[in-house]
């Protein structure tokens, strides 16, 4: 099962945990970026009975403006989908509680180095996660990530930050963030990895660059996804949930200087589900079994 960031797709957004962490400082002038991923989930049991299956895609447009070494400012837009397939006569799998949940997203980002220690980051985002044939305005959610990092050395960054996310039908979110950028050794770093589409905020991960064009990369995060549902369903204009902890392992392939080809594989842990009405009450719930997952992801800079 997939699940939602801090909130792209839900597990998509592991995928794309790089060196381009938060804690990265940026280029000079214009930069582009496409992405693009793909993740398949294996089927799994429901404790209240019955199987869950979840694949999802992602594709996501980012430019950056770098005006100075100091000052970068960018925008990036995002689609996406998590296709759910529940079977069996299980409490929750029987209902049929939802099926495809479509997702988009608009972000904005900064980056500030107001002195040679300090670093600011910060990343508005609006998005819409709604059930095939819901009102993605139904869907709406607002967030800001925020941190500062403080650069003790030339190999060690860190500092705290806090997301803060709204919520339909409950109460805002907060949470907290660790910026850190630990070059441990030349080739093995332990960083903030960068956030996309679904993700509510970034995990942690150690990256490990074998030579100029293998790495691979070990992380995880929290996940949390919630969206409306369609009126036709058992909880018409209701909400879906699902939350799970994604333990990943990445090996990207860089192709020429503007082109990386991802690979991965990982397995959901503590991953829950809840159908709650169109005011935000529980209807039904249930944990899922630990659920493996695979996938790909391919990106072009310019």
């Amino acid at each position: 099962m997939l699940a939602h960031p801090l909130r792209l797709l839900p597990l998509l957004a592991v995928l794309f945990v790089s060196a381009d962490g938060l804690a990265q400082p940026p280029g000079r002038g214009l930069g582009l970026a496409l992405e693009a991923g793909a993740l398949f989930g294996d089927e799994v049991g429901l404790d209240s009975g019955g199987e869950l299956a979840v694949d999802a895609w992602s594709v996501r447009l980012a430019g950056r403006r770098a005006f100075s070494d100091d000052l970068r400012l960018g925008l990036s837009v995002g689609l996406g989908e998590q296709r759910y397939r529940f079977s069996g006569t299980g409490d929750f799998s029987g209902l049929r509680p939802w099926d495809d949940v479509r997702e988009a997203r608009v972000s904005g980002s900064l980056f500030w180095r107001p002195t040679e220690r300090w670093d600011v980051f910060a990343i508005p985002t609006l998005r819409w996660n709604a059930e095939d044939g819901a009102d993605l305005g139904d869907g709406q959610i607002a967030g800001l990530l925020t941190a500062a990092s403080y650069k003790f050395s030339d190999r060690l960054s860190i500092g705290p930050g806090v997301g803060v996310f709204s919520e339909l039908e409950d109460d805002t979110d907060f949470f907290p963030i660790l910026a850190v950028d630990w070059k441990i050794t030349d080739r093995l770093s332990f960083r903030t990895g960068r956030g996309l589409g679904a993700s509510r905020g970034p995990g942690l991960a150690f990256d490990w660059a074998a030579n100029d064009q293998w790495s691979v990369s070990l992380g995880g995060r929290y996940e949390k996804d919630r969206f409306r549902l369609d009126d036709r369903g058992v909880a018409p204009d209701g909400i879906g949930q699902a939350t799970s902890t994604p333990i990943y392992i990445a090996v990207t392939r860089k192709l020429g200087r503007v082109g990386r080809l991802r690979g991965v594989l990982g397995v959901e842990l503590n991953g829950s589900l809840r159908l709650e009405d169109s005011h935000g009450e529980l209807l039904e719930r249930t944990d899922v079994e630990e659920a493996p997952f695979a996938g790909a992801t391919f990106d072009v800079r310019f």
